[in-house]
């Protein structure tokens, strides 16, 4: 916690230091608390497969600290902006609990600095890139945050916009038994990695609808006598967006390889990568459908839909194969308070092992604001859980379990 401290009061420092009125305070965070009744305390079981509503049960906060600099005489058409964030999590179960905490972002970021394209903007540090979220699920398909880097992004070229990153991704060729894949320890375990970035937006196809492209290689550069064991990875990603008189809707498409291929159906983002060697030669799919619409001025709806396939998968060459569907219908009684149901279900395969579960959460809610996305917002909730196997619900690993309580999630 005292380092937590030092932490918070370095980068509070930092950016308060020359113009403490322009700073802008930004963040998230959840929270809650609950009973259940294989349990005892609340539960969490596959929020990315089966919805988070009433699924939830830790305190995870984001601190913001974000600062445009003063103009400067003669460079009145650029913008440079610092931008820094620390994170912390735990399960907020006691008054005093100590829990990772990081430093997320720390960057500066320069609009305006190539005449022929002033909305062009460079950067460099670490950063939260250009992340792809569906949040009633809070699953990330595309996030190469990793660790430091820079790039530049909204490069003007043909009708839409290039972005480019370069970012560090450390890692260790030890898989999790401690032995590296040819179990021995003639090669230094740690690995020089990296993520090149490529992505393409804002090519617009037909009346509303508009694509974006996205290229991730992950690649080692390995030391001098170091032998790597892992091969490089290629993540691609088609992202096409269909507005809506009443929302929008997005349909995914990704393809990877190595271990990128194993995290199809692992549901990775990218920001990550398995240099054990046992994922050299997976390669994988993933195939998504989510959005928001509204019926009338009462009814918003929002909705998952997930299939992903690896095959070739660790050692022994598996496929794994995951289905998904999600649906979040809620009910706006007026301009605070609004019903919500969520119900969620899953089947899974990996090799010779099955796996599935559903959900059904009925939520009261009170929010700052009427819409889908209204924060912050207070629920009251109650959850039916199954796990298909038996083996999670519990103490006594039951296959259903019930929870009950309150949550709170809130961004600004």
């Amino acid at each position: 916690m005292k380092n937590l401290n030092r932490v918070a009061i370095a980068v509070s420092a930092a950016l308060l230091s020359s113009a403490a009125g322009a700073v802008d305070f930004n963040g998230y965070m959840r929270a809650g608390t609950g009973i259940s009744g294989n349990n005892g305390e609340n539960i969490s079981f596959e929020k990315n497969k089966i919805g988070r509503l009433g699924n939830e049960n830790d305190l995870y906060a984001e601190f913001g600290f974000r600062q445009e600099l003063p103009e400067i005489t003669g460079m009145e058409e650029q913008t440079w902006i610092v931008d820094a964030m620390i994170a912390q999590g735990n399960f907020g179960n006691n008054g005093w609990e100590d829990g990772d905490f990081n430093v997320a972002q720390f960057n500066v970021q320069a609009t305006g600095l190539i005449a022929s394209d002033k909305e062009a903007t460079m950067w460099a540090g670490k950063r939260y890139y250009q992340r792809k979220d569906i949040h009633i699920t809070d699953f990330y398909y595309l996030n190469t945050s990793a660790g430091a880097g820079g790039g530049i992004e909204n490069l003007t070229v043909g009708p839409g916009k290039l972005s480019a990153a370069w970012m560090l991704d450390e890692g260790s060729q030890k898989s999790s038994n401690g032995l590296s894949q040819d179990h021995s320890w003639s090669n230094d375990s740690k690995v020089n990695g990296n993520i090149f970035d490529v992505r393409y937006s804002g090519l617009e196809l037909w009346s509303g609808a508009n694509l974006e492209v996205a290229a991730i290689y992950n690649f080692a550069n390995k030391k001098a006598e170091q032998t790597l064991e892992a091969d490089d990875g290629v993540m691609l990603t088609a992202i096409l967006q269909q507005g809506l008189s009443n929302g929008f809707n997005q349909t995914v498409l990704q393809y990877g390889t190595s271990s990128y291929g194993a995290q199809m159906s692992d549901l990775g983002s990218g920001a990550w990568f398995d240099r054990s060697g046992k994922q050299n030669d997976a390669t994988g799919y993933r195939v998504i459908n989510w959005g928001v619409v509204s019926f009338g001025d009462k009814i918003e709806v929002g909705h998952q839909l997930m299939y992903a396939n690896s095959t070739d998968v660790g050692l022994v060459k598996e496929e794994h194969e995951l289905l998904s569907a999600v649906v979040r219908p809620m009910y706006k009684w007026n301009q605070n308070m609004k019903t919500i149901l969520e119900l969620g279900v899953f089947s899974e395969s990996q090799g010779s092992t099955d796996k599935g579960g559903s959900k059904a959460t009925i939520a009261q809610a009170w929010s700052m604001g009427e819409g889908f996305w209204a924060r912050p917002e207070l629920r009251v909730f109650a959850s039916y859980i199954t796990d298909d196997e038996g083996t999670t619900l519990g103490s006594s690993k039951g296959d259903s379990d019930y929870t009950i309580g309150m949550q709170v999630e809130a961004w600004f």
